[in-house]
Order: C-alpha cells, then structure tokens, then sequence
C-alpha cells in the first residue's frame, strides 16, 4: 500500500511540475478544448534591412562580396590586391553611421590571409563590438549605413631564398 502512494504521489507531483518545465504555469497546462483559440492569434512579421554599405576609395586593395551578418554582428567580404606590389599587414575598417548620417564606431578586421602578392585576394571579417568597447547590441541595430576601408603595405624587407 505504501509504494502504490509513493506511485500515484511521484506521478501527481511529476504531472504538476511537467508545465512548469515548459514555461507554463499551471492554469494553461490542460487547454480548453472547446474554446476556438484563433481568434486570439496574431502573427507578427519583423523585416530588417541591413544597413547600406559603401566602399571607400582604398590604395591598392579593392573590397568586394560585403554581408552585413545582423545575426552575428559581423560584415564578411573578400580584399583583393589590384597593384603590382604585395600589399601586407592588411587591415579593414568599418565606420558606422545613424539615420541622421552621425558617427557611431569605427571596427577593424583582418583578411584571412594578411599579406597578398599582385592580384591574390582574401576573406576577411570585422566583428563589430570590436570598436564599440563591448556595446550592446541595441547600438549595433542603430547602424542605418556604413562605409568599409582597406589599407595595406608594402613590405619593408624581401627576403632572399638563401642559394
């Protein structure tokens, strides 16, 4: 008799816990199936355009394929080298502005591969908290356009194959 109250108890217990699992309270745990719940139902559609990107005039690199990655706060795209000279250290910069065309932040990212011999090309990605100083993502979704720079150097020193 003690273990078939021990049953039916757990079981009660694990019945009125079952819905505070799922985030529901106990009073909407059981609908009412005769009760037409359509009318009560309202869809919501939330479009986001990304901010509009340009690319700034940059010496002996181009940018090209820019994504705005809203969902992971980053913009992607890929550098190429158009000059005849390697271009290193390579960097790129994004400048962030408002509807009202003011200054947000400035983030900088790096191509995958940061030196370019002519006419190579890279991906690269700007994470954008990175000159925000860890801002929230609300100033991040107040980006209404922005404009994208690359800047690169010829190497100092080539380096000689030893004969």
């Amino acid at each position: 008799m003690k273990q078939i109250l021990l049953v039916a108890f757990s079981t009660l217990v694990f019945i009125l816990t079952l819905s505070f699992a799922y985030g529901q309270s106990r009073d909407t745990a059981t609908p009412n199936l005769d009760t037409d719940t359509s009318q009560n139902m309202t869809t919501t559609t939330i479009t986001t355009t990304p901010p509009e990107a340009t690319i700034g005039k940059s010496e002996n690199l181009s940018i090209t394929d820019v994504r705005f990655r809203g969902d992971s706060y980053q913009i992607t795209g890929t550098v190429i080298n158009n000059s005849t000279n390697e271009q290193s250290s390579i960097s790129i910069y994004a400048v962030f502005f408002d509807k009202d065309d003011s200054f947000i932040g400035l983030s900088q990212g790096r191509p995958l591969v940061e030196s370019l011999p002519p006419g190579d090309n890279s991906p690269f990605s700007i994470d954008l908290f990175s000159g925000f100083h860890y801002s929230m993502p609300e100033e991040v979704k107040g980006i209404d356009h922005y404009t994208i720079y690359a800047r690169g150097y010829e190497p100092l020193f080539e380096f000689m194959d030893s004969p």
